[in-house]
């Protein structure tokens, strides 16, 4: 089965903080990307898939599920859960005990009713979601996303976006908070405690139009450390346009500080990596590897820095880049393959 989601995946083997939140959510000063979205006639509508999912009495239960909601259901069955139920060979009745197996574990019994004492009520996060949606379909107005399905998918994803249906999904087992022991007890490799620690339910919003972005901004070809940065820069800024309310920190999923780190470096950064001739590097296991992977820091940088500088660094360029081209809208910037392009036209030179 193919499926058009795009997901934001924590890999776990199947063989299968205090913050203060205020802060989190909005600086001092209101962003310059805040739009009046009154007249966007939209509402945003939650599907509790696992509550009617764990509610489930009987396997024929689960099948009347995949006649109630036959999209979403081969999706979780095929894609979320898939290698828990998979049935090799078998047809609908098959897959469907394997389901109601997984279910009535009494680990995932457990688990379900942790995730309900945390978000029987889903409306604030709804809400959040709604408004993300209307400033999506202010900048797409062919984009109007008005579901979200939330689930629990063991640990494997905390949120996709269905392309084919315009909707946002919720994997809730994924934001339980950091200081959910569970989480300390999976395998450390795919659940290290720098992950662990950005599971909180204020990312829900975030994390969805995160993959919303990942689906209007495919990744390109890049060969070289300036177009890989200047691309993600471009993910970053649209998410400037989307989350207008949420501080930065939650647009590239930092942890409290890290984006303070890279401010108050940001000329010590940039001169490291023209000093070491890392501009145009295409060697893209050295530079992939130390400055856009998800890491607990940048290592060049030493452990007290931020994660995945690159990004961060591509951000601040394409800031710059539509500082000074103000006539650039963001579909023209979306569109402008000229990576290398875009950068020398920037002016960033902290």
């Amino acid at each position: 089965m193919t499926t058009n989601i795009t997901l934001k995946k924590i890999k776990t083997p199947h063989k299968v903080f205090i913050l203060l939140l205020v802060s989190f959510f909005a600086g001092c000063d209101t962003s310059p990307h805040t739009k009046d979205l009154s007249h966007i006639n939209l509402e945003m509508n939650s599907l509790r898939f696992e509550q009617e999912l764990f509610q489930s009495n009987s396997v024929s239960e689960i099948l009347k599920l995949k006649e109630t909601h036959p999209h979403f259901y081969d999706v979780y069955t095929s894609t979320i859960i898939g290698p828990n139920v998979f049935t090799p060979g078998g047809n609908d009745t098959d897959l469907a005990v394997e389901v109601y197996k997984y279910i009535a574990h009494k680990d995932m019994d457990s688990l379900y009713s942790i995730v309900q004492g945390s978000f029987n009520d889903f409306s604030t996060y709804e809400n959040e979601l709604q408004q993300a949606a209307k400033y999506i379909n202010f900048y797409f107005p062919n984009e109007k996303i008005e579901n979200v399905t939330t689930f629990i998918s063991t640990f494997q994803y905390g949120s996709i976006f269905d392309q084919e249906k315009k909707s946002f999904g919720v994997g809730l087992d994924m934001y339980l908070g950091s200081d959910f022991e569970v989480y300390t007890m999976l395998n450390p490799e795919h659940f290290p405690m720098y992950r662990i620690a950005k599971f909180e339910p204020y990312r829900i919003a975030p994390n969805c139009v995160q993959t919303f972005m990942d689906y209007k901004i495919p990744n390109p070809n890049t060969t070289t450390f300036i177009e890989q940065a200047v691309h993600e820069g471009k993910k970053l800024y649209l998410l400037d346009l989307l989350l207008p309310e949420y501080h930065d920190s939650l647009k590239i999923n930092y942890l409290g500080g890290q984006i303070e780190w890279a401010e108050a470096n940001e000329e010590n950064i940039w001169t490291f990596l023209v000093e070491e001739e890392m501009i145009f590097n295409s060697d893209k296991n050295k530079y992939q590897k130390h400055f856009f992977n998800e890491s607990p820091f940048t290592s060049p940088f030493g452990n007290e820095s931020s994660p995945r500088i690159g990004l961060w660094v591509g951000w601040q360029i394409i800031r710059s880049y539509m500082k000074n081209h103000p006539d650039v809208d963001i579909h023209e910037l979306l569109n402008n393959d000229d990576l290398v392009g875009i950068f020398r036209a920037s002016g960033y030179r902290p």
